[in-house]
């Protein structure tokens, strides 16, 4: 069984996995975190194993569902939730013991719930210490964060890998999850980034890019981390907000925004989460505690997201059909834009 040490933020995940394709992707996924020191740093130790086999689902007790999907459904005892993943996996979860056992002979769906489970409780660890995710792409230059909000299969990660691309001086901070705290602060979160049609990486090395199928996300090319070596931001000051729409005209502009038409966009990706990857099951509990955390972490990522959306200068990102262009335009405004001191 092999065995993965990650840290986020202070937060450990100890993984023991037995399938090679997880193990292998789990280690290219989060190449950032990895901990090579068995010492204990972290405010938070989660241990997860994943197992190769058939689902033991007698070990499930004879309790009622208190939770249904299109994929799964969830059932609760107590701090303990069983997800059946409808005959094709099993998933045991103890809050109480931070430790969960993944079981499955469907290695695609080993590494996508192993990947989505240290996501889930990530998030929700950090938004314990007002830490908060939102769904954006983040780029930074001269000490200036670039936050750019878009709908889903808008071309956020085309437009970002675009800049990245055509300016040496850019840096990314993430192509999906950004974290903010009050301060106005972004904190890179970068994993492998993922692009659906293949002509986005047509001029990378076939070295870095990885063909997978991820449940949900269907046919994906996952670009390695190693790949963006030296392009990685540090924690930075959040400049700019950009809200991307896309607009039925030839060309991309970016024009000054309200900060009032950025709070939808944020209540949506930062405060609902909608885009972010997590698994439902695990974030819903139910009971008492859990509303009444649940109402705190809603007022704590309201309070954070407003106080940035004020302090940040604001625009709309209107995306034209020529969408590789929209990276030309993107680098011009960031060009623009002053160094922090």
């Amino acid at each position: 069984m092999d065995t993965i040490i990650l840290e986020i933020y202070e937060v450990r995940f100890e993984v023991y996995i037995d399938a090679k394709f997880v193990s292998e992707n789990i280690k290219k996924d989060f190449a950032l975190y990895f901990k090579k020191d068995e010492k204990k740093s972290a405010s938070h130790t989660l241990t997860i194993r994943v197992y190769k086999k058939k689902p033991p689902y007698e070990r499930i007790p004879p309790v009622e569902a208190s939770l249904y999907n299109a994929t799964s459904i969830c059932y609760r005892k107590s701090r303990v939730h069983y997800v059946d993943y409808m005959g094709k996996g099993m998933l045991k979860y103890d809050f109480k013991e931070e430790k969960a056992e993944l079981y499955s002979e469907d290695e695609n769906l080993l590494y996508e719930k192993t990947r989505l489970i240290i996501l889930s409780r990530m998030g929700e660890l950090l938004d314990q210490r007002h830490m908060h995710r939102i769904h954006a792409a983040g780029l930074a230059k001269n000490g200036v964060v670039t936050l750019c909000l878009l709908p889903m299969a808008a071309g956020k990660t085309t437009i970002a890998l675009g800049a990245l691309k055509n300016n040496q001086d850019i840096k990314l901070v993430s192509d999906d999850i950004c974290m903010v705290d009050i301060k106005g602060c972004v904190y890179p979160f970068t994993l492998r980034i993922g692009v659906r049609g293949r002509s986005v990486i047509d001029e990378m090395p076939n070295d870095y890019i990885t063909e997978i199928y991820r449940d949900g996300h269907g046919q994906k090319y996952l670009i390695d981390l190693d790949y963006f070596r030296g392009r990685m931001a540090e924690k930075s000051r959040l400049g700019n907000i950009l809200i991307g729409k896309r607009v039925f005209q030839e060309h991309t502009e970016i024009k000054r925004l309200s900060k009032i038409k950025c709070i939808a966009p944020f209540i949506q990706s930062g405060v609902f989460g909608l885009g972010l990857p997590q698994i439902v099951e695990l974030f819903l509990r139910g009971d008492f505690r859990d509303i009444l955390d649940k109402i705190s972490m809603v007022f704590s990522r309201c309070l954070i997201f407003l106080v940035i959306v004020w302090r940040a200068d604001t625009y709309e990102l209107r995306i034209g059909r020529n969408i590789s262009k929209s990276s030309e335009e993107l680098i011009k405004f960031m060009d623009l834009q002053k160094r922090y001191q």
